[in-house]
């Protein structure tokens, strides 16, 4: 009997592997990032438990903190630590309190934390193939709660997901993942393939932002090209969610009524607006113009993160003059993501950050090309979409401003490109590591 059971807890094992540290750190972390939609709260104690799970590693058996990279990846983190201390320190001598640069100074610190966590955790093909389809499954029914509103709930978590601005970038980030899933991992489902891609194009368009749209047809013209050249996309595929597309938005203007409609109407005048540019631009220009004096203040050292609104309505009546129209309204930050960070730590700090994205995208775009013949999920490729359209969308938004939940996925996306083996390059590391 006693032989038995022993036999028995011996077949268990081999078919039920024990959960260790680094398994539970990763899994924690990705259930963490692909929630964090729902709230700040997911994210904040999945992170605090996956440190805490990677550190008990660490002094129970030895494992290693530090991340292994190539070296031209170690261009990329060198700069974004000069990015991180820089913009966390330089302003000091100008704060006017330690909770003020406490406040502001967690933002690249948590923006830091998220590439390091996905560069330590997320680390070989496997784990990057299960990272995204928790992504993908559980934003598949998240966006559903997101798209309608404000028209109906379903659950109406998290309230800062009601603002069209943030519901473009939610888009944009799940964009990459759910085509690239749709038309590769799911390419013989034709059902949750079309799903999919019908859900993203859907969520875009209900976000009701211009500049969403205009940035998700980049990512869609670019993705297309790709699917074109390694042969999973054709004219039928085009037509079908081209068709479905306009079939689905006309079963829900009917249903929804006029609010949807004029929405949609709102935009598109918008966006023709070529001779009105405070129209063009929702008065951004004149928020551009405010945050480019304000910078001139402390064009090195910035002025620290989290300062703007309260420095804007010191000075708004000093700026009156290069207002087109008065910003009855609080501005809270420039809306512009180069501006945002050379407010807030500098041109130095801006340098540094844009070195480290040029150099990413160089990495991304390489490995896209040598992907192009893969069955494989194309992660440069997520990676690449994912970076350029930041950066255009960043023109008139910031992913910092969404740090505290949609951000965190673009944080998990850019880390795990880090350690994706440049297979342009001979290196010793091993996209097989444990």
């Amino acid at each position: 009997m006693e032989s038995r059971k022993k036999i028995m807890t011996n077949v268990f094992r081999q078919r039920l592997p024990l959960l260790t540290y680094e398994i539970f750190a990763f899994w924690i972390y990705v259930l963490g990032v692909a929630m964090t939609a729902f709230g700040p709260i997911a994210h904040y104690i999945s992170w605090f438990l996956a440190l805490l799970s990677l550190l008990y590693g660490r002094i129970r058996y030895g494992a290693h903190l530090a991340v292994e990279v190539e070296p031209e990846d170690r261009k990329i983190i060198y700069s974004l630590i000069f990015f991180l201390l820089w913009s966390m320190f330089a302003h000091i001598p100008h704060i006017d309190s330690f909770y003020t640069w406490g406040k502001g100074a967690s933002i690249p610190l948590e923006f830091i934390t998220g590439l390091y966590l996905a560069m330590r955790l997320i680390n070989t093909s496997e784990r990057r193939k299960a990272f995204g389809l928790t992504v993908v499954a559980i934003n598949l029914v998240f966006c559903f709660d997101v798209m309608f509103r404000p028209d109906f709930f379903v659950l109406g978590w998290n309230a800062s997901l009601d603002n069209g601005n943030s519901v473009a970038s939610y888009s944009l980030l799940l964009m990459p993942f759910f085509f690239c899933y749709a038309f590769w991992y799911f390419e013989k489902n034709i059902l949750l393939k079309y799903l999919l891609c019908l859900t993203s194009i859907l969520l875009i368009i209900f976000s009701f932002s211009s500049g969403g749209w205009i940035t998700a047809a980049v990512q869609l013209i670019i993705f297309a090209t790709y699917a074109a050249s390694s042969k999973k996309i054709n004219l039928k595929s085009v037509i079908v969610l081209v068709v479905g597309s306009l079939l689905i938005l006309s079963i829900i203007f009917y249903v929804l009524g006029k609010g949807p409609v004029d929405s949609m109407k709102r935009e598109l005048v918008q966006m023709m607006s070529f001779n009105n540019v405070d129209v063009l631009t929702t008065n951004r220009k004149d928020i551009w113009n405010v945050s480019l004096l304000m910078a001139k203040v402390h064009p090195v050292l910035g002025s620290g993160w989290t300062t703007f609104g309260t420095v804007f309505e010191k000075k708004r009546n000093e700026m009156a003059d290069v207002l087109s129209q008065s910003l009855e309204k609080h501005i809270s930050h420039p809306h512009n993501m180069c501006l945002s960070i050379v407010y807030s730590g500098g041109i130095p700090a801006l340098l540094f950050f844009m070195i480290a994205y040029v150099l990413s995208i160089k990495k991304s775009w390489s490995g896209v090309r040598d992907e192009i013949d893969s069955d494989e999920i194309p992660w440069n490729l997520i990676c690449y979409i994912s970076l350029v359209s930041i950066l255009i969308y960043g023109t008139n938004g910031d992913v910092f401003e969404g740090r505290r939940d949609v951000s965190v996925i673009f944080w998990a996306v850019w880390g795990l490109l880090l350690v994706i083996p440049g297979k342009s390059q001979s290196s010793h590391i091993s996209d097989k590591r444990a």
